[in-house]
């Protein structure tokens, strides 16, 4: 899912993106806080297979979602 706030007079927009937690519930982040996205690494406590997301402030935040599967939703966001 991909949504677009946008300013008062629209002149900035912001995109977020949802995606899936371990746990199943769902996590909203902004595309412009995301600097990288990688496989979890193999000794990820929640989950054997998924992404990985870095944020700009250095969180971090994985998600069931295969690598592949969170750039084309990025790409999609703009």
């Amino acid at each position: 899912m991909i949504e677009r706030l946008a300013a008062s007079g629209g002149e900035c927009a912001m995109a977020f993106v949802q995606f899936t937690r371990a746990d199943d519930s769902l996590v909203i982040v902004s595309t412009r806080e995301i600097v990288t996205c990688e496989p979890v690494p193999k000794d990820a406590a929640r989950l054997e297979q998924g992404t990985r997301i870095t944020f700009r402030n250095g969180g971090q935040q994985d998600v069931k979602e295969l690598v592949a599967d969170v750039w084309r939703i990025l790409n999609l966001s703009g």
